[in-house]
């Protein structure tokens, strides 16, 4: 009995190693960020270079965030993992452990636990890091072009759904801008002409016209914005972390925390009445405030 109870436990390990293996292979490039989240600077330690450094020793294609991406990786980033590094909480030691997650943020695969006892930084998170990677050792990745993950990332069919989405976000904020400045409207030019004793229905054809005029000059922002060419912008960079992305300057200062809102290419901005889409390859930043919606358009680079 127990013999066929190792033997199960066995096969079950060996169906989880073969699976893993298999979505590893799927994917060309392993995209590591500038910094971890429980580093206080870019490569402090060295750690996101040493992270480079071992994937590389795996046989992976690693690149750094602030790249130059490949011609197929910046038309299609779903060709690449994205790699972190989670420091985990333990007392008298530190652990670190490696996750690598495709475009969609989803976990495809997680390294054991890597740990050290020593008390210097640079000493304890190279040694754990180095142990982490241990767990690539058996991995024996070979890349193997997948049609699934070639098509995730496709901007041909995809395409249309994406744009569908991003005129329906700017359809709905645009009805949200007129409603607002209808009742604002209403409120103002109301008490004007009530000191005139104006008839209600030449109040309300005022109300129209005066709503007409700024939502039409709101349509023309929001389409000069989305007609601003990128190059002309500052470049923002996106580097991804749990459920979602930070955004930063060139600086590496966190400018936007953005929580994936479950439809491609939509994030929340957390802390801040907003989000952020993408409509026809520009990226826009939507935020509801006292009077109205305002748009800001971003030249934002997703690693």
């Amino acid at each position: 009995m127990k013999s066929i109870v190792t033997i199960c436990a066995f096969l079950m390990l060996f169906n989880v190693k073969g699976n893993a293996q298999e979505s590893i292979n799927a994917y060309k490039y392993v995209i590591v960020p500038n910094s971890f989240s429980f580093l206080n600077e870019p490569d402090q330690y060295q750690i996101n270079s040493l992270t480079k450094f071992l994937f590389e020793k795996y046989g992976f294609t690693a690149i750094m965030a602030d790249d130059v991406y490949p011609e197929d990786l910046t038309s299609n980033r779903c060709l690449g993992l994205f790699a972190d590094v989670e420091k985990l909480s333990a007392f008298l030691k530190t652990k670190l452990q490696v996750h690598l997650k495709d475009c969609n943020n989803k976990v495809v695969f997680s390294s054991e636990v890597g740990e050290s006892r020593e008390k210097q930084f640079d000493k304890v998170y190279n040694i754990a890091l180095r142990e982490a990677f241990n767990s690539f050792e058996t991995v024996n990745y070979k890349y193997e072009p997948s049609q699934k993950v070639a098509l995730r990332g496709s901007k041909t069919v995809p395409a249309v759904a994406e744009n569908t989405q991003a005129q329906e976000e700017i359809q709905r904020l645009q009805k949200e801008v007129e409603a607002l400045r209808e009742s604002r409207l209403k409120e103002e030019i109301a008490l004007k002409e009530a000191k005139k004793n104006t008839k209600p229905q030449d109040v309300q054809s005022e109300v129209k016209k005066e709503v007409k005029k700024e939502v039409k000059k709101e349509v023309k922002e929001v389409i000069k914005a989305e007609n601003i060419s990128n190059e002309t912008l500052q470049t923002f960079y996106a580097n991804p972390v749990a459920n979602g992305y930070t955004i930063t300057d060139a600086s590496s200062k966190v400018l936007y925390q953005l929580v994936f809102s479950g439809k491609e290419d939509v994030y929340i901005v957390k802390g801040q009445d907003a989000i952020l889409y993408k409509m026809n390859n520009t990226w826009i930043v939507a935020t509801a405030n006292d009077s109205g919606v305002s748009m800001k358009t971003l030249n934002v680079k997703f690693n």
